[in-house]
């Protein structure tokens, strides 16, 4: 008998069945039903108090499994892929418009970003206008005034006339230049004007923010951020009083670019203070510049600007991609140098930067520098502000000197971070309670020093010119080349080795204090004094050459910049040919300080140190270690989980419980994690929300359950969180987190996809920090980088092997590694699973 013939499958025969359901938004497409059958609109009343609160853009992912979300609260980290999403559905309503209206508004959608980016451009060069011509006219006071015009600066005053008449000092000139112990007292008089009026007008941004952690980077301020900031003027309640115009505001913009909310920070009143205070702080001729200012005054222009705009206002990812933009045009304004201002933003700023940000940021540097050139505050008509001409190029010999600059370079920006933070560290608390005292000091002690010396006596980019200046003609080119056609050039070495030394320290004194600062010109002076020092060897170079590549370099050692910072130093002096030696340089300038010191010095924030992506995936790489270190203790994972059930019900009070929970541990951007009983996930809800349901009246009504996935809590349950297994590598949880930009990351067992733990982007920089800061130490497992503030009782922890504790059996490993664990816990509390606060302090006295 024949075997059977197998019947064909109709399905498996159809060359185009289609693989996936060709209408997946069809009502009986098996997701979308299963979807809708869990979801759905709050009752009336619970939408009307939503519709007063989300933007129109939001209020469009009710019905989406991303769910909805609140205005970013301050201190809080964005969430990069819900806003993507949000932008999405927004894209498509406009571009669903049909007609000649339809077309408008697509139309207008599409150059939208273009026109706040000419907007920007033009407003950042207006504010640079004022700065500029403000500064110069005030700095030159110390010296004398324009007769012809009392507001001009001395270089405007006399452009382009040779042996300006109408320029006068106050006591006429001496042998070198100055005016004598009368022309001291008026410099100095006037430079501590100048510098109180930077120092009270910072005062007007006084900001009080709520403490983050128990965590050393936190309570310090370091660098060129707003290091003036501290608790020691706060009310008590471990909060910090900031001041958000002082420094230069970098390490704050790159922190807010990378998704932090901030408050206030680039809002009209510190771009204005900001603006007048970097005027009064340059031209008391302090150690300090104003280009890094300009880039927080840049970015708060494109603040402005932006927040007109629904598309960018309420959306925290495009809006920060328009700051990228307004953020390119600094240095366009402040150095003439529009594509370096591009390159900077891309190499040193921004974490995300596409490619439809690059040429917008192109075109917002290019409009801020015609618009600049136009306005000529200096009145030379010229936009380069070191434009050179050497007589003589180098030769390839001098590479030598050109590696030996960079590595000056580099120690001078290692010495620079770790001196900085010290003094910074060991005059904080004089600095909070008299801020105006300190800065009267370093007024006095920087003129005493500068005036003497005829190099520093000038101001900075005018010193920074004659310093570049190539003395190829027998007769003139200032004093600089008077100096250097001398025979006898002993007094002329002994003015360049003080006023690179003078320039050094008073650089590291200055930074720290309560005003505007920048440190991009204080360290191109160091650097070009320093480079014409050593240019005094070759006798067949021009020592302007070695001015020029020893600026670069000291400004590499500082800021870790390369190729945006070779573009720079190409726009500012104009000279094509000098591009390898700039590149040597800081290059070799760039390895030393790397080697020596790893964290930057734009990388110390108001708030605690930022951690770059790159910083992050190397500190993950040498420590090696896997996501479930991350998972938070037993007992902060029952705090931070809702279990809902088989009806999926919960009461509001339960809710309640636990946000005053999650409040008490002092998390930021924490989710409550939704599970089953079998510890399944079912989503999450971002402590924020969780906060408006609650607290917000009538949202909610007490003793009565409600649905958590189909209730009025259902719009901010976000149903698609991104889950990491346990076992994964500690590099893929960073990844994730940097490159998506994640606030929250659900930890699951491996083969049973149980949620453990839940990990936060706050609390894995803080761990990372914590490797970085004892690489040779193992961190113990639980170790929750979170601050645990809150006052808790043994009886909150599974307490086990106290006696071991309390005795001091431990092994000689433990022993090596227990000194640095117990500084930990000491400063961030009771943090691993079984240790107790009392314990910890038990654990220090044993040892």
């Amino acid at each position: 008998m024949a075997n059977p013939q197998p019947q064909p499958d109709p399905e498996a025969a159809d060359e185009i069945t289609p693989l996936i359901h060709p209408n997946p938004n069809h009502p009986t497409h098996p997701y979308t039903e299963n979807v809708s059958s869990r979801r759905r609109r709050p009752s009336h009343s619970g939408s009307s108090i939503l519709s007063s609160h989300l933007s129109v853009d939001e209020l469009a992912l009710a019905d989406t499994a991303i769910g909805e979300r609140l205005p970013y609260d301050a201190y809080q980290t964005i969430d990069w892929l819900h806003d993507l999403i949000k932008d999405s559905f927004r894209y498509r309503a406009v571009k669903s418009s049909k007609g000649v209206r339809g077309a408008f508004v697509s139309a207008y959608e599409d150059y939208q970003g273009w026109i706040v980016a000419g907007l920007v451009g033009i407003l950042t060069a207006c504010v640079a206008f004022f700065v500029d011509y403000a500064e110069s006219g005030f700095g030159d006071l110390k010296f004398g005034y324009c007769k012809t015009n009392w507001v001009l600066g001395r270089e405007a005053c006399c452009f382009p006339r040779e042996g300006c008449a109408g320029w006068r000092d106050w006591f006429g000139d001496d042998d070198d230049g100055g005016g004598g112990w009368n022309g001291f007292v008026v410099y100095a008089g006037v430079a501590w004007l100048l510098a109180m009026g930077a120092g009270v007008v910072t005062k007007l941004t006084r900001e009080e923010i709520p403490g983050f952690a128990n965590h050393e980077c936190f309570d310090e301020g370091h660098g060129e951020g707003n290091v003036s900031s501290g608790n020691g003027n706060g009310n008590g309640n471990g909060n910090k009083i900031a001041f958000l115009a002082a420094g230069s505001g970098i390490p704050e913009i790159k922190l807010l670019l990378s998704g932090f909310e901030f408050r206030n920070l680039l809002s009209w009143r510190v771009l204005v203070v900001k603006a007048v205070g970097a005027s009064l702080a340059v031209a008391s001729g302090l150690c300090v510049g104003k280009e890094g200012p300009f880039v927080h005054i840049s970015t708060s222009a494109g603040y402005v600007v932006a927040r007109m705009f629904p598309q960018f206002r309420d959306n925290g990812r495009k809006l920060r991609e328009m700051l990228s933009v307004a953020c390119s045009s600094a240095l366009a304004v402040a150095f003439g140098s529009p594509v370096g201002g591009v390159l900077f933003v891309y190499e040193e700023m921004s974490s995300q930067f596409p490619r439809k940000v690059l040429w917008k940021a192109f075109f917002c540097s290019l409009v801020a520098a015609i618009m600049l050139k136009g306005l000529d505050p200096t009145r030379t008509g010229r936009l380069v502000l070191f434009e050179t001409n050497f007589g003589v190029i180098y030769k390839p010999h001098n590479y030598v000197f050109f590696v030996f600059l960079g590595i000056s370079g580099g120690l001078f920006g290692a010495l620079f971070c770790k001196a900085s933070q010290a003094w910074t560290k060991r005059m904080k608390p004089f600095i909070n309670k008299h801020p105006l005292v300190e800065l009267t000091v370093i007024v006095i002690v920087t003129a005493a020093l500068q005036y003497p010396n005829p190099i520093t006596r000038e101001p900075a980019l005018l010193m920074i010119k004659n310093l570049l200046r190539d003395c190829d003609h027998k007769n003139g080119g200032g004093w600089i080349c008077e100096q250097e056609r001398q025979p006898d050039k002993s007094a002329y070495y002994w003015w360049l080795i003080t006023g690179t030394v003078v320039k050094i320290t008073m650089t590291i004194l200055t930074i720290g204090s309560r005003i505007p600062s920048g440190l991009i010109v204080p360290a191109l002076s160091a650097g070009a004094i320093y480079g014409r020092l050593i240019g005094q060897i070759p006798p067949d170079t021009s020592p302007a050459i070695f001015a020029m590549v020893g600026a670069a370099a000291f400004l590499a050692g500082v800021s870790r910049m390369t190729v945006s910072l070779t573009v720079i130093m190409l726009e500012l002096t104009g000279e094509v040919e000098y591009i390898p030696p700039f590149m040597i340089a800081i290059l070799t300038a760039k390895v030393v300080v790397d080697a020596l010191h790893e964290a930057g010095v734009n990388d110390h924030t108001v708030l605690g140190e930022f951690l770059e992506h790159e910083h992050a995936t190397n500190i993950a790489r040498r420590h090696g270690g896997l996501v479930e270190d991350l998972i938070p203790p037993q007992q902060h994972m029952v705090d931070m989980t809702l279990h809902m059930g088989p009806e999926y019900k919960v009461l509001k009070q339960t809710l309640a419980h636990k946000l005053a929970r999650m409040k008490r541990h002092g998390l930021r951007d924490a989710a409550l994690v939704l599970v089953d009983d079998r510890e399944m996930l079912h989503g999450i809800i971002s402590e924020a929300e969780l906060d408006f349901a609650v607290n917000e009246e009538g949202y909610l009504v007490e003793n009565e359950p409600f649905d958590v996935l189909t209730g009025p809590l259902a719009t901010f349950v976000d149903r698609t969180p991104l889950t990491l297994n346990a076992a994964a590598p500690l590099e893929m949880l960073v990844e994730m987190v940097y490159q998506l930009g994640l606030r929250h990351v659900v930890v699951v067992e491996e083969g049973s996809s149980r949620v453990l733990g839940v990990v936060l982007k706050q609390q894995m920089i803080l761990y990372l920090e914590h490797l970085r800061e004892y690489p040779s130490t193992e961190v113990p497992q639980g170790i929750h980088a979170d601050d645990h503030s809150g006052d808790y009782s043994d009886e909150e922890y599974d307490v086990s092997d106290t006696e071991e504790a309390d005795d001091c059996t431990l092994d000689d490993d433990a022993q090596d590694r227990l000194p640095k664990v117990v500084e930990f816990l000491l400063q961030n509390g009771a943090n691993v699973m079984g240790t107790t606060a009392h314990q910890t302090t038990a654990l220090h006295e044993c040892l």
